[in-house]
Order: structure tokens, then sequence, then C-alpha cells
């Protein structure tokens, strides 16, 4: 089965679900994750000749409705030890076990290279590149995801070659490399020119939001969310239309729409699904809440740092707790206790986890800075303001960079405080 036959197959069997009224994990059942059975409905994953006599039985279709033999072909097949190791991998994935999901797809990887099997050999990898990079190793994930991107396959199938690159260019962005992760997301627009629609959304989300994080100007993203806008009503799940309402709405905010952005942001809400994504749902609530805390507006913060801290604590990586405590410490200095957001963000940097050097520092010093600002005390909030400007600029943040230095200078440093020599 090709990339345009797994396209059509996933069609028809999502068609098939529908009408049997389950769901993607009720489908799946107990051997199948539903995130894997969403793989297959939108083409991104190859059903095996198992996989098929599994579904059809469920669904009580015959595969000669779908258009594949209920055999397979023989000559395609690559051990049974691949095939569990992958699904294992798939359902450890699934259930946050990072670990495991690593270790099984890597043994996947192995044996399908040994058996010549380049196409199940770069999905183990691919599933390996996902797992790393929800386990936080975004460095890892980035550096296997353009490996993908230039693997045999990946030359073969243009839906392979921008899924990898669409990983590679948000792996990147969150390892703060954002030079390279627009390079990527532009690369993986340009491969998912003819894909499906959910794998060009895929592509443009990657691209827009490393685009704002590196300072581009709304002008320049304007052609870019008008697509993403234009491909939403195409797709068929509403948890990724709400994808597609979050990066829009996020945008927005960015670029200092603030109506436009909450909006959006409303719209993601009633369309994100906890059920199917439960950390992307609370990693919504929590950068929602960063959104409006940086437009400066408070209503209806609590709830979504309330929502984001049942979860995160428990389910995020060492990014995510980070990124709470950023949204808790503004949330402090909203309420006037500068002295709170400085504990917060000081026991952040002071922690040998979270205050690692591969986990960005430069909005955790600007936060400290102001707090430090709000206390009065000029010449630390000058110290660390710069320090803010240096990791962003180190991190590719031009326009962030920009603005510590200027709140730097901005700083009235009594003389008395100054140390003469």
């Amino acid at each position: 089965m090709d990339a345009s036959s797994a396209v059509q197959f996933g069609s028809l069997l999502r068609d098939a679900r529908r009408r049997q009224g389950l769901s993607q994990a009720e489908l799946g059942g107990d051997k199948y994750s539903g995130s894997y059975i969403s793989h297959l409905e939108s083409g991104r994953r190859v059903a095996t000749p198992e996989v098929i006599e599994f579904l059809s039985r469920r669904l009580g279709v015959s595969p000669l409705e779908w258009g594949v033999s209920p055999q397979g072909d023989p000559g395609g097949l690559v051990s049974s030890d691949s095939i569990e190791d992958l699904l294992v991998a798939e359902r450890a994935w699934s259930e946050h076990d990072w670990a495991a999901a690593i270790q099984h797809s890597a043994q996947a990887a192995a044996i399908a290279l040994a058996a010549g099997d380049t196409g199940r050999h770069w999905e183990a990898l691919y599933v390996q590149a996902q797992a790393r990079f929800s386990s936080g190793d975004f460095v890892g994930a980035a550096r296997l995801a353009e490996e993908l991107a230039e693997h045999e396959t990946a030359r073969k199938f243009g839906v392979a070659r921008a899924q990898a690159l669409s990983l590679a260019s948000v792996a990147n962005r969150a390892s703060d490399h954002l030079g390279w992760a627009v390079a990527l997301g532009a690369r993986a627009v340009e491969a998912a020119s003819a894909a499906p629609p959910i794998i060009l959304a895929e592509a443009l989300m990657a691209l827009v939001s490393a685009m704002f994080e590196a300072g581009h100007s709304a002008e320049e993203s304007d052609p870019y969310l008008l697509r993403l806008a234009e491909l939403s009503p195409r797709l068929n799940s509403e948890h990724s239309r709400g994808m597609i309402a979050w990066t829009i709405g996020t945008a927005a905010f960015m670029a200092g729409k603030v109506e436009v952005g909450r909006e959006h942001h409303a719209r993601a809400k009633g369309q994100l699904d906890a059920r199917r994504d439960l950390r992307l749902w609370l990693r919504f609530h929590r950068s929602a809440a960063r959104c409006l805390l940086d437009a400066g507006i408070e209503d209806g913060v609590r709830d979504l740092v309330r929502t984001a801290s049942l979860g995160l604590e428990i389910l995020g990586n060492s990014h995510d707790v980070v990124e709470l405590r950023q949204v808790e410490a503004k949330l402090a200095l909203l309420d006037g206790d500068a002295v709170e957001a400085a504990r917060i963000i000081s026991d952040v940097l002071d922690d040998p986890v979270l205050g690692a050097a591969d986990i960005s520092r430069g909005s955790s010093e600007e936060i400290l800075a102001e707090a430090f600002q709000a206390m009065g005390r000029t010449a630390a909030a000058r110290e660390r303001f710069e320090l803010a400007a240096r990791e962003y600029e180190s991190e590719g943040r031009l326009r962030a960079a920009v603005d510590a230095w200027r709140k730097a200078a901005r700083q009235e440093v009594p003389k008395d405080s100054l140390t003469t020599t």
C-alpha cells in the first residue's frame, strides 16, 4: 500500500467507523490506541494485513470494500517482532510512557532495517522522534526528524517528508533554534503542498508559530494564517480545527490583536478534546493564560491556570512545568505581589532540573527583572533584563532581545548603588 492508497484507505475506514458510531479509541479496543487509528485515517500510517483484518472484523466490512486484499502482500511484510514492537511503541506513546515508546520503536526500526523494509523503518523512527519530543528531548527529536526528512521513504512520499519536516520545525522551535525552525517549517509547507489538508495544516502551524517566536512581522505571517483559516473547514476532526484556532489566536495576541486572539482561543477551548490528548489540552490552558497576562488581562486567567496546574505537574515534562511557573509568576505580578513572583522564578532558575541549560531561561530572567523593578530594586532589574536580552539573542528571539535591552536601558540605577574604582 503506497501513500496515496493509505490516504484512500484511511478515508474509507473513517466513514465505516462513523457509520458504526464508534470513536477512534473504541474502534482500536484493547489492541490499538485511538491515536494509531487517527494516524491510519489520516493516511499517516500504512495498515498492515493484520491491522486490516482486525478492523474489518470490528466494523463488519470486507477488506475488498476498502480496495485491499485480506491477505495483503506477503512480500511486503516484515517479521511479526517488528510489528509487535511498533504497536507497543504506539501504545506506550499514547499513554505517555516515553521511555518504553523510545525503546520499542528503536527495536522495531532495527528489525525493519535488517529486513530491508524502508517504509516500516521510517515509521518506527518517526514514532521514536515523537516520543523524544514528548519526553522533552527536543534536540534529539529535532536531529532525528531532520534525518527522517532525507530518508528514502520521505524522498518517495511527500506526506512522509512533510511530517518529518513539521516535527523538525516544532522540535527546533522548542529547543530555541528559531532560525532552523522557520526554515524547516517553510520546507514542510512546500513538501505538503499536494498532501491531505491535515498534513498541510500541521506544516503551516509549525511555520507560523516559529515565525512569530522569531520576531517576524504580522505582514510576513498573514498569508500563511489565511491559508490555515481556509483549511480549517476542510478538516474532519473538530480537535484539529481547535489546533488551528489555537495557533491563529496566539498569533493574533502576539500581533497585538487581543480581541481577535480571545475569539479564536474561545473557539479552540470548545473544540480541543481532552480525551484525545489531555496533555495538549492542558498546555492550551497554560498558553491561553500566558497570552491574556501578556496583554494585561486578568479576567478568566485564574481558571485557566488552575486547570493547567491540575495536570501539567503530573503529565508535563520539565519545559511544561517551567512555562507553568512563569504564568504563575506573571499572575502574581498582576496581583501586585512582586515578592511572590520573584520567589517563584528564583526557585525555577535555582532548580537543577527546571533551571538546566537546555531549558530556555530568557522568559524567566525577564519576569524576574519585572519583579525586581516592581520592588524598586533597580540595579537588580537592570542586570536581569540584560541577562534576558542575551538569552533571547542566543535563542534567536531578536524582537524580544531588543525589547529586553530597551527595558534594561530605562532602569535608572542610583549613583550610590554603583561600585567605583
